[in-house]
């Protein structure tokens, strides 16, 4: 059971068995070691590989695969950075001692655009979404930008359309121009990325840093739900376990160019033809994320730390 001591709002500390790690927002320093610990995490993701048009499953022993992949999220968190979100990071440190400094690496990170922001073009460049664009040419820029982007937006408005919630009253910066009664899907928080690095996976740090977010989001936007988008089973079964629904049993992109795994057929594959039956994914909602402040890990302890 989870006990807490202090504040969900970071800066604090989780300890979990022998295991001390500290909660906070992410420096602009750290943009290059969680761009390249992302590439090593989605080095498998379908959705990666779909956006790369690769003709072959990508591999960490790949330099030009890794690359690519760093340039890409590292694209991701940077616009997020100076776009008006939130990036907060899991440290691995020495229990007793102070600040970052006792830092060795980073272990799990999330990004968080508020209600209202997301991101824009001139972040996007700003962000370095060129490198993006020699990496893997315009279609893998129209992939992201414009499919995967458009159809994940698009189910998420059928589902705010469909619950019809009623606009909190304290819903600060939420339509304050107009006078609509009912949230759309522009006004939740959007969960853009949210990853553990390989050595640190299994520590239950994902489920800590939702649920920072789920304290922060309550705290400046109450009664504001948060959206996300699951790339693997795997993913969407965890955020399941944080209070997310599925909106529709999954989606789909890249249908007739891409394998389930993202793969696109090549002269040296052709039988890559009969299996294009796109990408699956997972377009989630928790409603109520208040409800999931509580865990239930074992053996972790929140407290909050002198920094």
């Amino acid at each position: 059971m989870v006990t807490f001591s202090g504040s969900l709002l970071a800066p604090f500390s989780a300890t979990k068995g022998a295991e001390c790690f500290i909660i906070r927002e992410a420096r602009r320093d750290e943009l290059k070691t969680i761009g390249w610990l992302a590439a090593e995490a989605f080095i498998h993701d379908a959705i990666a590989h779909y956006f790369s048009g690769t003709t072959k499953p990508m591999s960490v022993i790949g330099k030009a695969d890794l690359r690519a992949l760093y340039d890409l999220y590292y694209f991701v968190v940077k616009a997020c950075m100076i776009g008006g979100g939130r990036v907060v990071v899991a440290v691995p440190t020495v229990e007793g001692s102070s600040g970052s400094k006792a830092a060795t690496t980073i272990a799990a990170v999330v990004c968080w655009y508020p209600p209202r922001k997301r991101i824009s073009a001139l972040n996007a460049i700003r962000g370095g979404i060129l490198r993006c664009l020699k990496n893997w040419g315009l279609n893998g820029l129209k992939r992201m930008s414009e499919e995967y982007s458009h159809t994940t937006h698009g189910v998420f408005e059928q589902a705010f359309s469909s619950k019809a919630i009623e606009k909190p009253s304290s819903g600060v910066g939420i339509g304050r121009r107009n006078k609509r009664t009912v949230l759309l899907e522009s006004d939740s928080w959007y969960v853009q990325l949210v990853f553990s690095s390989k050595q640190y996976e299994g520590r239950g740090l994902m489920s800590i840093l939702m649920r920072e977010g789920f304290a922060y989001a309550h705290s400046v936007t109450p009664g504001i739900p948060v959206t996300l988008d699951a790339t693997s089973s795997r993913a969407r079964d965890r955020y399941m376990h944080l209070g997310y629904e599925l909106i529709e049993p999954q989606t789909l992109i890249g249908v007739g160019k891409a394998t389930s795994l993202g793969i696109a057929p090549s002269k040296n594959n052709p039988g890559y033809g009969n299996e294009l039956t796109g990408v699956p994914y997972w377009c989630m909602v928790n409603w109520e994320p208040v409800n999931s402040l509580r865990g239930n890990e074992e053996d972790t302890v929140l407290k909050q730390p002198v920094i």
